[in-house]
């Protein structure tokens, strides 16, 4: 250990001679201007100071390695009897970390730039890049920089500047270059890596924004987080892809480009959703860029819907019945804020004539919607206008009083939890119902078609004007 101190001395020594044997710093003029290859004189001077911090550089290896070699370990003996005593000259990791920590900060001290180049590079190259980000030198960023400069397919190297940049609250500096490594074209950056960068830069441009608010700043943070919002659906996309993918080569091809490189909105919709006719990824998409067109949206959620119908052919009924809700309410928490991407009308008719042809429960439907928080007063209104319009279905389906159906199954949901209509709505809500009760059984009874049915749901709304009646009286 004594000799290893005393060779270190000596070395820092010939280092410190060696230095003042370039008066005019021709080698780190070389190094500065990109190392040509035609400047012999600084080259030759670089190469011997280079040797010399070497010998510097060696000696903390020879310490990193004897740190990495956990001698005090417990291993197997290799003799019968008590353990070895320890060579009270042999340095343990522990003193192996602590000298190469003194010799380090020694080293760092100097005001040789080149020299902190030298200690730099050892230190990237040894894996040590956290202890890099921990110098304090206005002479790492020049480093860092000219390396992402010089070598700009070395990822490694713009990771630490963007991490730099970070560490000293550079934070606009640390966004830029996230967004340009997420924007980078590259199979060695996955989608996900490029999500997580965007991530990051928008964090660090919401520091910045906090520390200023300047309108630059604040357009830069707006175009991070839309870029965001985008790779994201990109990634439902690759996702999407990847969930139905073949052999067929289209799938492998498309997988690829959706994870080298970032994509605008359009080649998403026209290359990607439209081509593997990914409904929901479309809606997505249409959703995200603010388009709107009723006919592709009611489209779009048919198709939805009829995929589901289709992937649980050989389900039983309740499965199905459950799947189709799950599907149609963690859609509907994306877009029910906005009736132009979840049309409710549209949805509960599309539904109901779904649950009619496969003689579902009258129910699912509207606790579905009532779970998204849709107001059932709200959908005792669409259900009503639906059953007056007399869509021409219900009577090819010969179920014409299918809705009736449910709009009873509805009221009487009500009757059993009132709370379901906030209570400063409830006295006209139902007022409402009991006219509207008055004029279905009108309905019914001038109806000559299913007398047992039509008996029945007589009875059922005579059943139900009494509890509105009840509940109107305790109002």
């Amino acid at each position: 250990m004594v000799n290893l101190l005393k060779t270190y001395k000596e070395r820092l020594s010939s280092w410190q001679g060696k230095s003042k044997c370039d008066p005019q710093n021709l080698a780190i003029h070389y190094y500065k201007n990109g190392e040509p290859p035609e400047d012999i004189q600084g080259k030759t001077v670089f190469m011997a100071r280079y040797e010399c911090y070497k010998c510097i550089t060696d000696i903390m290896e020879e310490l990193l390695n004897t740190s990495r070699a956990h001698p005090a370990s417990p291993s197997l003996p290799n003799k019968p009897g008590p353990p070895a005593t320890p060579d009270p000259h042999q340095m343990t990791s522990q003193q192996a970390e602590a000298y190469i920590e003194a010799m380090l900060n020694q080293a760092l001290a100097t005001d040789d730039e080149l020299f902190h180049v030298a200690l730099y590079d050892w230190l990237v190259d040894q894996g040590l890049t956290e202890r890099l980000l921990e110098v304090n030198s206005p002479f790492v960023e020049p480093y860092l920089k000219r390396a992402t400069q010089y070598k700009p397919d070395n990822l490694d190297m713009l990771d630490l500047l963007w991490k730099y940049y970070e560490k000293t609250r550079n934070y606009p500096a640390a966004a830029k270059i996230l967004c340009k490594l997420a924007e980078r074209h590259s199979t060695d950056i996955s989608l996900q890596q490029r999500i997580e960068y965007l991530s990051r830069a928008v964090m660090c441009a919401k520091s910045s924004t906090l520390r200023t608010s300047s309108a630059t700043e604040g357009e830069f943070l707006h175009e991070l987080e839309e870029k965001l919002e985008v790779a994201r659906l990109q990634l439902q996309v690759f996702e999407s892809v990847a969930k139905i993918a073949t052999q067929d080569p289209q799938y492998g091809d498309a997988l690829s480009l959706l994870n080298s490189e970032l994509m605008d909105i359009t080649k998403l919709y026209g290359d990607f959703a439209d081509t593997f006719e990914l409904s929901e990824c479309k809606l997505a998409i249409v959703h995200c860029a603010g388009h709107y067109d009723q006919q592709l949206v009611q489209a779009l959620w048919q198709e939805i819907i009829e995929r589901e119908l289709e992937e649980t052919t050989n389900k039983a009924a309740s499965s199905r019945v459950t799947i189709l809700t799950n599907k149609l309410v963690s859609l509907g928490k994306i877009y029910s804020s906005s009736e132009r991407y979840f049309p409710v009308s549209f949805l509960v008719l599309l539904l109901e004539k779904k649950s009619c042809q496969l003689n579902w429960d009258s129910l699912w439907v509207f606790k579905a919607f009532l779970s998204l928080e849709v107001p059932l007063s709200r959908l005792y209104v669409i259900y009503d206008q639906h059953f007056k319009a007399k869509d021409p279905f219900w009577q090819t389906a010969r179920s014409p009083l299918h809705l009736l159906e449910v709009i009873c199954a509805l009221l009487d949901y009500f009757c059993d939890t009132p709370a379901s209509v906030v209570i400063h709505e409830r006295r006209h809500f139902i007022t409402v119902c009991l006219d509207a009760i008055s004029s279905y059984k009108v309905e019914l009874e001038a109806t000559a078609q299913m007398p047992d049915v039509i008996r029945r749901m007589l009875a059922k709304f005579k059943q139900l004007q009494a509890k509105l009646d009840r509940m109107l009286m305790g109002k």
